[in-house]
């Protein structure tokens, strides 16, 4: 079994990614295709998860190779970039709930009557 060893200078290296980087995956894609086959495995267990977080000191094993994973001694680690999530702020409606503040100018609908005579009157129109 050949022996790579690949130095990170992050917290960590998501698997997919790391199947690419040391060549024996073409892409992200096929490194992603590698793992779902079973192919691979993280410290002498099969791993499915194609995005699984390895950090230095883990063992991984594909295609006969065995990658060592070590850290950079002269690298400062730096935690994974993260998005934040968007948050909405005052004034700014869910555009599906139709919530939020009205325009000026705009007439409210009218209270309908429940009288007997007003009911009578619009049972009148043939139309309605």
């Amino acid at each position: 079994m050949q022996d790579i060893e690949f130095i990170i200078n992050t917290e960590y290296v998501e698997l997919c990614n790391l199947l690419k980087l040391v060549d024996l995956a073409d892409s992200g894609g096929r490194g992603k295709a590698m793992v779902a086959e079973g192919l691979v495995k993280v410290d002498g267990e099969l791993e499915l998860r194609k995005t699984a977080k390895i950090k230095p000191g883990q063992i991984i094993e594909c295609e006969g190779k065995r990658i060592l994973i070590s850290i950079d001694p002269n690298a400062e680690i730096k935690p994974p970039k993260v998005k934040a999530p968007k948050v909405r702020g005052k004034g700014q409606p869910n555009r599906r709930s139709g919530a939020g503040i009205k325009p000026t100018g705009t007439k409210s609908a009218k209270k309908t009557s429940t009288k007997k005579s007003d009911m009578d009157a619009e049972k009148k129109s043939p139309w309605h």
